[in-house]
């Protein structure tokens, strides 16, 4: 999030619902391993959630909507950029039924950001977060009748970051401190808290018109203790230093190249390199290759928690291997092809002890090779028109869990006098609920359509229908402290509210 890590420091993973996500300025992702710049975790890609900055002309936005299962959600942020300083607070509540028995949620979220600038052209920025949630889990679809659910997750998390940037004579750096914490309680009898504490450092030059250069380092301490039964408390260190390189032949090649190297406290040490191409043989068409190693370190469960951890462990890595083509079609359209292999090991499983006990042990057993394809079609004509058609094959090998290996999406927004109206589109087949391609889940089709009509004294009315064909469909899910395996989805759902401002 904004460039720093935000996930549960026990587990290294992430809370998503924690996310401010009606404030967010735009979504990068990095597809392939990305842990030259990222470090531990990033081997499968990088979502980096970006929060909306204040604006010169000042706001002030407000939302609030009703829905199906008496969902309800009332959202607000004010802002304003005076030029040498500049501040904005959001805040989003939410709640809801949920579509089954025992799937109940509700959420509050706020966030907010001072910046300020200083000397020399530096800025500087505060920014903190704070998320309070509950929530309850259903049953699974395979549930004997009469079965009751009585799970349920109450969750705390936020974080505060310090950021200063800058820059002169070509060269601008970068430096961040983060610290990130939580609080996590169960109704199975985990209670657990959880913080981390990091700093990033980055520089970046041109010595040469067509070549940039970067230098960064990067260090996190992450600490948790595990609260009432068998009490615990564990922390480890992981830091690394990286350089990057990008060369740039007039319009027709691009050359890029990175290296990492880290030392977790218990992985031992790690290396990480990149390469990547880019040619432009015309104009129109790109085409593009690179390779990259991403690695993911033992984490405080893995290590210590529990009777499997195992002290000894290993990081995982994988290599990724990608080819691509970018073909402008018309002034209206682009077409995007990419082909990738993805070859994992030492992945870090539960498996049979022979010297037990425990029976099962975490080790550095497993590894995979996942070979795909995607494509899309994006459209847009003076911003009228915008859309989108993609397509994406995987072939996860006997990983076949929960992955499925066929999936089509199309979107669809016309802009007009009147507003906007919005169509999506889901075709998701080859889906299973076991590895082996074992307990096949069913394909199904998802439609959804939203409309917003224009502002009328600062006012606008939005309506969203999902699941329009009211299919009837499950998801596979591995809920935290539930069950893994095959939830019913909700049929044909609505949402009704208004907007003020923005």
């Amino acid at each position: 999030v904004d460039g720093h890590p935000e996930r549960m420091a026990l587990f290294d993973c992430t809370v998503t619902h924690s996310f401010l996500l009606h404030d967010v300025e735009r979504i990068e992702v990095v597809r392939g391993p990305s842990s030259v710049i990222y470090g531990s975790g990033a081997m499968g890609g990088v979502m980096n959630v970006i929060p909306r900055r204040a604006r010169p002309e000042g706001e002030l936005e407000l939302r609030t909507a009703a829905g199906t299962f008496n969902t309800m959600l009332a959202t607000g942020r004010a802002g304003k950029d005076w030029g040498g300083a500049s501040g904005v607070l959001s805040v989003d509540y939410r709640s809801s039924d949920g579509h089954l028995d025992n799937a109940a949620y509700e959420g509050f979220d706020a966030a907010g950001h001072l910046g300020v600038s200083l000397p020399r052209g530096m800025e500087l920025t505060l920014g903190a977060k704070y998320f309070d949630g509950y929530k309850e889990e259903p049953l699974l679809l395979t549930a004997s009748p009469g079965e009751v659910s009585e799970t349920w997750n109450d969750y705390s998390r936020g974080s505060a970051d310090l950021f200063l940037e800058g820059g002169g004579k070509g060269i601008s750096y970068q430096s961040r401190y983060y610290h990130s914490f939580g609080e996590h309680e169960f109704s199975d009898g985990w209670h657990s808290r959880d913080a981390t504490d990091g700093v990033t450092l980055h520089a970046a030059g041109r010595p040469a018109a067509s070549l940039e250069l970067a230098l960064g380092a990067d260090a996190r301490r992450q600490w948790g203790e595990v609260l009432g039964d068998g009490p615990g408390e564990w922390d480890k260190w992981e830091g690394g230093l990286y350089g990057t390189a990008e060369y740039a032949a007039a319009d027709l090649l691009i050359l890029s190249g990175g290296v990492r190297y880290s030392r977790d406290e218990y992985a031992g040490d790690i290396l990480c390199p990149s390469a990547g191409l880019i040619v432009i043989p015309r104009r129109g068409t790109t085409l593009r290759a690179n390779v990259s190693r991403g690695f993911r370190a033992p984490q405080l469960n893995e290590l210590f928690m529990f009777p499997s951890s195992n002290g000894d462990l290993e990081a995982e890595t994988v290599w990724s291997y990608e080819a691509g083509l970018r073909q402008r079609i018309s002034s209206y359209a682009a077409l995007d092809l990419a082909a990738f292999v993805m070859l994992g090991e030492d992945l870090i499983e539960a498996l049979p002890n022979p010297a037990g006990p425990p029976p099962v042990l975490f080790q550095n057993g497993g590894s995979f090779e996942f070979r795909g394809v995607e494509a899309r079609l994006d459209l847009s004509r003076d911003g009228f028109v915008e859309g989108s058609i993609s397509y994406s094959y995987l072939d996860p090998g006997r990983w076949t869990r929960g992955r499925p290996g066929s999936k089509i999406d199309l979107s669809l927004a016309i802009r007009t006098g009147a507003g906007t109206v919005k169509l999506t589109g889901r075709r998701v087949d080859d889906y299973y609920a076991s590895n082996d391609h074992g307990d096949e889940i069913g394909s199904y089709t998802l439609a959804g359509l939203y409309i917003e009509t224009v502002s009328l004294r600062g006012i606008r009315l939005f309506t969203g229908l999902d699941n329009l064909l009211d299919e009837d469909y499950a998801l596979f899910v591995d809920l935290p402290g539930g069950e893994a395996g095959l939830y019913g989805m909700p049929g044909r759902t609505f949402i009704f509210g208004l907007k003020y401002g923005g």
